[in-house]
């Protein structure tokens, strides 16, 4: 792979902690037969995802308390450099809870407000490092915002990212999706549920799908993809199309939690190398099956990305 570090930006990162029960018995007492914690949130996974297939990745984000330093060193042992910005209050806990018949519950906190200090620090980090060290990098910003932060709080790194030369990828939901999308970013990665918060309507069809990725491209990106589970994804590859849609093969799965991350990272990493078309689709869509068999969320292994890009189903819509 080229020298093109990338960069994932997380303003809500979090432990992933994992349980496993025998079954899920809502409002009373249940006893789980392991625990794992996990660091993650969005960014984590693609920054995890990215390494896995031999990228240089960074990653910045709040952290705070006992929390947040071991999710620190748990990404620090994974190869990837961590810049931190503290917080007074603690990295929050996300449950991802799996019972034996494979359904899987997720409990996600909400993140504490960042103080104002705080906000400050991580913008001005982030701005001074895109503008003086990490010019012509890939920038992912994904995940939520925690509570106290504007919509538009992305925007300032997407157009100190674009000045400096770096592509910039985005996932995240609600407002601070549209306010991110209205920037002109390079790529946005949504769900079918955030795609259909985004263009206000039900996305039930293959061709309603692709109306809503070209919608996204209308605001701003170069391109978007709209992930959909195990039915794969949809990819608008830039304006004008072409426009693709992948499908993995079945798979036994452990969890789906972190493989639209994963996809997004496959995505990144295909962009590092200049992969483009089928040939980024494949990557991408390996990444996230690869997800579901991987021990924990974003720890994919690069032999088993290698083995299920030729077992990708591609279709180029138009």
């Amino acid at each position: 792979m080229p020298d093109s570090t990338i960069v994932c930006v997380s303003a809500n990162p979090a432990m992933d902690r994992r349980l496993r029960v025998g079954s899920l018995a809502m409002g009373e007492v249940n006893r789980a037969e392991s625990a794992h914690g996990f660091a993650g949130g969005k960014a984590a996974h693609v920054a995890m995802a990215a390494r896995a297939l031999a990228a240089k990745a960074r990653w910045i984000g709040f952290l705070g308390g006992p929390i947040g330093h071991d999710c620190a060193r748990q990404m620090e042992d994974l190869g990837i450099q961590v810049v931190a910005i503290h917080t007074a209050a603690s990295t929050r806990v996300n449950l991802e809870i799996i019972e034996d018949s494979g359904r899987v519950t997720e409990v996600l906190e909400p993140g504490i407000a960042p103080t104002a200090a705080e906000k400050d620090d991580f913008l001005q980090k982030c701005t001074q490092e895109i503008r003086d060290h990490w010019k012509e990098i890939l920038l992912v910003i994904s995940g939520s915002l925690p509570a106290g932060l504007n919509p538009d709080f992305y925007v300032a790194l997407i157009e100190a990212a674009r000045e400096a030369g770096a592509k910039v990828f985005i996932d995240t939901s609600g407002d601070a999706l549209r306010e991110s999308s209205n920037a002109n970013p390079d790529f946005v990665k949504t769900n079918r549920a955030e795609a259909e918060s985004m263009v206000e309507r039900p996305l039930k069809t293959t061709q309603e799908l692709v109306r809503a990725a070209g919608e996204i491209i209308q605001r701003g990106s170069a391109s978007a993809a709209i992930t959909l589970g195990q039915d794969g994804l949809i990819w608008f590859e830039r304006k004008n199309g072409p426009v693709w849609m992948a499908r993995p093969p079945r798979m036994n799965v452990i969890s789906t939690v972190g493989c639209g991350d994963a996809t997004l990272g496959g995505f990144v990493c295909a962009a590092a190398q200049g992969i483009i078309g089928e040939g980024a689709l494949r990557l991408a869509a390996a990444c996230g099956a690869a997800n579901c068999v991987a021990p924990a969320p974003g720890r994919i292994d690069l032999a088993t990305v290698e083995s299920l890009v030729p077992e990708i189903e591609v279709q180029q819509l138009s």
